[in-house]
């Protein structure tokens, strides 16, 4: 299918997603700061709200006919040392996960926390690093903004949480550090050729972080320091990808 203005088609594809989200929220109660205080919580705000949002996707994106170029193309770009950035995304996600306090009773909600994250990995990878890269590229944006604003709106997805209860100091750390994980999941596409690896690492990463506040568990110093390498080496690798595309 022919598509005109297949950017803004892609950003309106984004803009419906968080609507649907927000609505979802909105109509079940949803506290982003109470989101994994309960498996209700759990069901309500991620596994319902995010569902509605990735059926939008994939009804969206069956219809555009995007389903094969936003999944990737098996086109792997940059030099091969940049594979270290998923590499270090799936480690410091393993690492997450196993500070996870497995004994205590709310280590019952990790399952339920599983499904979301799966969802939730899905979901923002697609609208993220599938639709809009596909749009924007299909538009005749070059590779600098497709990274700019991808990343851009990713973080920018996460500052509605502002809207649910989270405070604003803590939205606005949120987002700068979403927008660093954003880089660093543009990278792993570029670098792997695949949106489903990004999809998977996403999901294990929020399974970690989301487990971890669910369990009052501690994320371990070695994962925090091992996270701010990797964005900055995202930062880095950014660069290579981009010059080999």
């Amino acid at each position: 299918m022919t598509i005109d203005q297949p950017a803004w088609v892609a950003v309106g594809l984004f803009v419906a997603y968080m609507a649907v989200v927000g609505l979802a929220w909105r109509a079940t109660g949803t506290r982003y700061d109470a989101l994994v205080d309960s498996r209700e919580h759990v069901v309500r705000g991620i596994i319902l709200s995010i569902g509605l949002g990735a059926v939008l996707l994939v009804i969206v994106t069956t219809w555009l006919g995007w389903w094969q170029a936003a999944l990737g193309e098996g086109v792997r770009v940059g030099p091969a040392w940049v594979l270290v950035v998923p590499v270090l995304l799936g480690l410091i996600a393993l690492v997450n996960i196993a500070s996870i306090d497995f004994r205590s009773p709310q280590a019952r909600l990790v399952p339920w926390i599983l499904v979301g994250t799966l969802i939730v990995g899905f979901a923002e990878e697609l609208v993220t690093r599938g639709t809009l890269v596909v749009g924007l590229r299909d538009g005749g944006v070059g590779e600098v903004w497709v990274w700019l604003i991808t990343s851009a709106l990713f973080a920018l997805l996460h500052a509605m949480n502002a809207l649910f209860g989270q405070s604003t100091q803590k939205t606005l750390v949120q987002v700068v550090m979403t927008f660093f994980a954003g880089t660093a999941f543009y990278v792993t596409l570029m670098t792997t050729g695949s949106l489903v690896v990004g999809m998977v690492l996403h999901a294990l990463w929020d399974l970690g972080a989301l487990g971890i506040t669910a369990t009052n568990g501690r994320q371990r110093p070695v994962a925090g320091a091992a996270m701010l390498v990797t964005f900055a080496l995202a930062l880095v690798a950014v660069w290579f990808v981009i010059s080999a595309a």
